[in-house]
């Protein structure tokens, strides 16, 4: 797998600054055949220091084409919305009662970005600024930006998507923490 993704993915440059954390670095896919492209991904996740999570990916190959990168970026903000349902783990509810709550409040997100305008933009990516499929729905964001041949989507609360510094290296550097470029 990591073969495969030989080459640059994206991280948040200095995540300090902006608060945040390194919470999870995954990387996934079934490293075979044609299939979706959001199987295949490098994904660094953050939590800032209030709690929030900005997840930034990088999808091995493009979107075949716009309506598939659409989906990709409503299912990443759907994830960005859903994430404080996730980290929510109440004591003393009963499993049913907190099962039917999720799933109505999973069923409502999906409906809101499902009707939510996906709109051409730009994001900043290495310094400079790229052409973008950006969607919003109650404060929280996801872009969709190919670079290359592959694709960044970056997810989580929109004013911290407006300000963070997104950045691509190489895949060796980020896992081995090594500060030298090395394809």
């Amino acid at each position: 797998m990591v073969a495969r993704f030989h080459g640059a993915v994206a991280e948040v440059d200095d995540p300090l600054t902006w608060g945040l954390d390194l919470d999870e670095e995954t990387l996934t896919g079934a490293g075979h055949g044609a299939h979706d492209p959001a199987e295949e991904r490098f994904l660094r996740s953050y939590v800032s220091f209030t709690g929030e999570t900005l997840d930034v990916e990088t999808l091995r190959v493009r979107a075949a084409h716009d309506e598939q990168a659409e989906d990709i970026a409503r299912t990443a903000l759907s994830g960005a919305l859903a994430a404080p349902l996730h980290s929510d783990t109440p004591g003393d509810d009963d499993f049913l009662d907190s099962y039917q709550e999720y799933r109505a409040a999973m069923r409502a997100i999906v409906e809101e970005v499902d009707v939510a305008p996906v709109v051409r933009t730009t994001f900043r990516v290495d310094g400079e600024t790229r052409p973008c499929l950006y969607v919003t729905v109650r404060e929280h964001a996801a872009a969709y930006v190919p670079v290359g041949d592959r694709a960044l989507v970056v997810s989580g609360p929109a004013d911290l998507l407006a300000r963070v510094d997104v950045v691509t290296r190489p895949l060796r550097n980020i896992l081995q923490d090594e500060p030298d470029p090395r394809f």
